[in-house]
This record gives structure tokens, sequence and C-alpha cells, in this order.
């Protein structure tokens, strides 16, 4: 009977102190827990394959392991409701293109989300310029040649794009109107899927990000004659940047951000922004970025958020003028 009481009392003491310990233990477990960058798109992508990368390496700035977790739907926006209802502690990020900020909110008359306050924006990631291409078989051996030609012969004013509403789409429009002709678009559903029409002269020109000509262009398929970008990419460094050719009003790149939930706390932003700038000061990292024809670019959030907001008021006048809408 004695032994019993013994074994008892152990027990009950062992049950309280379990009892004390446990919140302890469960609080580390949750700790533990990876971190989340959502994807509003499917595996396979540039902007996923980007995440992915940018995942493994963040790993060791942020103190955290990082799984990337794709929610495709909606073009993104199903990832957005999602992000919407996280905790703001930093445990839960999205790789954000810049139309989710930008065009989005000028197409979209229902958007379910405030670009300026849902998503809060620790840095830039990549970014990619713009570019236009015509066929080999094209007289136009410069930009200037195919505007001459475009005047001339207004049938000839039309270009392929992969997305309707998308950045080449309205960047199609603003040529047409910087070089004073109505441009005709060539829907497709993606830059692959336009590529054969282009490259078969079916018609004039086409637009695409720099990356999705560059194999096309060294092969002597298409001829790039210009590029939206700040300066030249390195991966077609022959070809010149509109501005450099007068068009100083075509200049805006297309950019991979890293969002978090809104009033997530300044501290935890500053955490997540300067683990990124580790990560993509690492050159295997910057080189992996490149081979998939983007450029790593870190910023600050005040940077990021700036850039954002420059890009929407690059694109509002063109959206405004085509009375396009997506809804």
């Amino acid at each position: 009977m004695k032994h019993l009481k013994n074994f008892v009392r152990s027990l009950a003491a062992g049950v309280a102190i379990a009892a004390v310990i446990a919140p302890g233990v469960q609080a580390q477990s949750a700790q533990q827990q990876p971190y989340k960058l959502l994807v509003g798109f499917a595996p396979g992508g540039t902007l996923d394959s980007i995440a992915r990368m940018l995942a493994e390496r963040i790993r060791e700035p942020l103190g955290q392991t990082v799984i990337v977790d794709n929610k495709p739907g909606a073009g993104g926006r199903i990832a957005i409701d999602l992000l919407k209802s996280m905790p703001a502690d930093g445990s839960v990020a999205m790789m954000c293109p810049d139309f989710f900020s930008t065009i989005y909110p000028l197409v979209y008359q229902k958007l379910n989300y405030d670009p300026d306050l849902d998503l809060v924006v620790a840095s830039t990631v990549a970014e990619s310029a713009m570019a236009l291409a015509v066929p080999a078989a094209s007289p136009a051996k410069t930009l200037a040649q195919y505007v001459d030609r475009v005047k001339e012969n207004p049938a000839q004013a039309n270009f392929g794009h992969g997305a309707l509403g998308g950045p080449t789409y309205l960047l199609g429009l603003m040529i047409g109107r910087e070089f004073g002709v109505k441009m005709t678009d060539v829907p497709f559903s993606g830059a692959a899927a336009m590529m054969p029409g282009l490259i078969g002269n079916q018609f004039s020109s086409g637009l695409a990000y720099v990356g999705d000509f560059v194999e096309h262009h060294k092969a002597g398929r298409i001829r790039v004659l210009g590029l939206s970008g700040e300066q030249r990419s390195s991966l077609l460094p022959d070809v010149p940047t509109f501005a450099e050719l007068g068009y100083k009003n075509l200049t805006a790149s297309s950019i991979f951000s890293v969002c978090l939930p809104r009033n997530t706390p300044a501290p935890v932003v500053q955490k997540w922004s300067s683990a990124i700038a580790t990560a993509l000061g690492d050159k295997q990292l910057r080189d992996r970025i490149a081979n998939l024809n983007f450029m790593a670019r870190a910023s600050t959030p005040a940077e990021a958020r700036q850039r954002n907001q420059a890009l929407r008021a690059f694109w509002e006048p063109t959206v405004k003028a085509s009375g396009f809408k997506a809804d």
C-alpha cells in the first residue's frame, strides 16, 4: 500500500510538471513551423521557379525554413485572399508580380483587396524589361524603319502579345500612341503561343518579355528592335532601349516582389527585406535567376512601394484610353 501511495504521488507530480512544461513545448513547436511563401499560380512558371530559388536561400538569413505553397486561381487573387486571412507576424508571405498592384486595380471594377493596404511590399526580387520584335522576313532592320513601315502601311500596324490586358498588351497600345499610329492587337494565351505566328510573319511585330525572345533572336528567326528597360539587357546587349531611340515614355519593367499581410509590423517587414537582400547577394542565386531571363534586384520596402506606385501611374492613362475592363 505504501508503494502504491508513493506511485500515485509521483504520477501526480509528473502530471503537474507536464502541465507546466506543455505550453512551452507547444510554443517552441509553433516557432519551428516553416514559414510559407505563397504563389498564386501553378508550379512550373517563372514566378514559381524564382520563388523556390528564393525560399532555398532565404532560410539562413531569415532564420526559418521557408516552403513554397501554390494557390492558383483567378489570376492570383485566390492567393491574395489567403494572404489577407493570415496573421501579420511574418510567417506567411507571397510572391507578388507587379500587376497585382499596378494593373489589376485599373482593369477590375470589383477587386477583393486594396493593393496599397492589403499588400505590404517587403522588397523587390527580380525584374524584366519587355521587347518589340519583328519576323526575320520583315524589311524593318531598325525601330525607325519599322515606324516608317507601319505609318506607310496601316494594315501592317499590328502586334502579337500573350495576355489581353497584361503589360505587353498595354505597352503595344502605348507604342502605337508614341508612333502616332493605331496598333491592332493580336492576342494569344502566352508568349510561347504567339511565337510561331511571329516567326511565320503572320503579323508585323510581337511584344513579350526580353527572355521570351532571346533564343529566337540569336537563332535569326526574329529580330528584336527595342527594349523597354532603363538600360540594355545583358541577354541582348546589341539591342538598344526605346529611350535610346528617342521614346523615353516607353520605359518600364515588370517586377516580382515579396508581399506580407496588412498590418505587418515594420520590424517584421524589415526582417524580410534584409533577408531577401542577403539572399540576392549570392552570385549563384543571381545567376540562376538570370538563366530565367530575369535580373535579380533587392530593394527597401519604401523603394519597392514607390516602384509599384510609379508603374501604376505609368499604365493608368493607357488603360483609361483603351477602356479595357477585365470584369
